[in-house]
């Protein structure tokens, strides 16, 4: 495969705020604390629920549930956030396009330009909505494949199976 894929990105709200979620559940210290959470909830209700005072339940739970709730809670507002501070960068304004060929691809703007070798590339995920490049462990490039046209899915697939790239596509 010889030609470029050119991509033209849309910074949309909701396809980024996703995406960011994504990438803050998938480190292991928040799966950690969500299962912690869990099982304070299962082990309170296990270890009250031989009372007969269904007070005294909800008032041994009641740290356990406003941690349940306020955490993720704020775990939500934080990310949503960064979204909103991310998607206000100026260079997020500007055409940019994403090309994609045999020995690398890269990011043009009209006030940028950074170029990225394939051999540097972590990893390559493949999600429903959107393609993930990673840069690094924890930075990744989205492509989102509402911003594809006509066979670029198919041509982007082709691409990513013959790179000698860790990689999990569909």
């Amino acid at each position: 495969m010889e030609k470029e894929i050119v991509i033209k990105p849309n910074f949309v709200f909701k396809d980024c705020f996703k995406i960011n979620l994504y990438m803050i559940y998938r480190k292991p210290f928040v799966k950690i604390i969500i299962s912690i959470i869990f099982f304070i909830i299962i082990f309170s209700a296990f270890a009250n629920f031989s009372s007969n005072n269904k007070e005294e339940i909800f008032e041994s739970l009641k740290p356990a549930y406003i941690f349940s709730v306020l955490y993720p809670s704020f775990l939500i507002f934080t990310i949503y956030r960064s979204t909103k501070k991310s998607l206000v960068n100026p260079k997020l304004k500007e055409d940019i396009i994403i090309r994609l060929k045999k020995e690398y691809f890269e990011e043009t703007g009209q006030t940028f330009s950074v170029k990225y070798s394939w051999s540097e590339i972590f990893k390559i995920i493949e999600k429903k909505e959107w393609f993930l490049i990673f840069l690094e462990k924890n930075k990744a490039l989205p492509i989102i494949k509402t911003d594809l046209k006509d066979n670029q899915y198919i041509e982007i697939k082709e691409l990513f199976n013959s790179l000698n790239v860790k990689k999990s596509l569909k």
